[in-house]
């Protein structure tokens, strides 16, 4: 077992040796945890620290609480594995930042002559989700989602304010065979720049990424997202 001072924080600490026990197969879907008070003995740490990293863990849907029985490990999708590579707000989480996310606009329309998704036919009819990315009222991202009415329909619509990744990963029922990711670092556009109160010397990172699903040859989903380089150059934090 991992020293404590060797993890940044001591609910890390604990929420990494929580997953350690998952992941060796000890603890299989639906099996109870350790009680909070065996924990805390085992890990010589306070009751806060322990629920803050299984408060943590059942935000992001790894564990259950059952009220007055204890503590259980969800059932993962083996689409969740996925999540990290995808999912900005995952990545905005282990840098240890919170996001919340304004959409800016919900449509439905067709690709046009829209460069950016030359892998649709022109008359694809898709469904857009813009959104802002802010941590409080600071500009974290631009992010623009585009989905098939396939994709689409794995949506819950009732909270596109939150992760769409793990939203869609959550609900999708084909496998995922592929993504094609294309990352550059380039300057800012004069827009950007004030959008994002950055030096105007300040790189963005843009990132454009298709999904492609079992069976099917066309994507069913294109993301955009522009983010400034200083937001990725924190440690991450577990």
């Amino acid at each position: 077992m991992a020293k404590r001072e060797d993890s940044p924080t001591l609910y890390s600490y604990v929420k990494e040796y929580i997953i350690k026990l998952i992941i060796s197969g000890k603890y299989p879907a639906h099996s109870q945890l350790p009680t909070e008070y065996q924990l805390m003995d085992k890990l010589n740490v306070g009751r806060a620290t322990v629920r803050a990293a299984l408060s943590q863990l059942e935000n992001e849907g790894t564990i259950y609480k059952r009220q007055g029985v204890g503590t259980f490990v969800s059932e993962r999708s083996k689409h969740y594995g996925l999540e990290p590579f995808i999912s900005l707000n995952f990545t905005l989480r282990h840098v240890g930042i919170h996001n919340n996310n304004e959409v800016t606009l919900h449509e439905k329309t067709t690709v046009g002559d829209n460069p950016m998704l030359d892998r649709w036919t022109p008359d694809t009819e898709v469904y857009q989700i813009c959104r802002l990315r802010k941590s409080d009222e600071t500009l974290l991202g631009i992010e623009d989602n585009y989905y098939t009415p396939y994709a689409y329909s794995a949506l819950d619509l009732s909270i596109i304010d939150q992760s769409l990744a793990h939203n869609f990963l959550e609900h999708l029922e084909v496998p995922i065979t592929r993504f094609d990711t294309d990352i550059s670092v380039r300057s800012a556009t004069p827009e950007e720049v004030v959008k994002f109160a950055i030096p105007e010397n300040e790189k963005v990172v843009d990132l454009k990424r298709w999904m492609y699903l079992e069976g099917m040859e066309t994507p069913v989903n294109f993301v955009h997202f522009v983010i400034p380089s200083h937001i990725l150059e924190f440690p991450f934090l577990g």
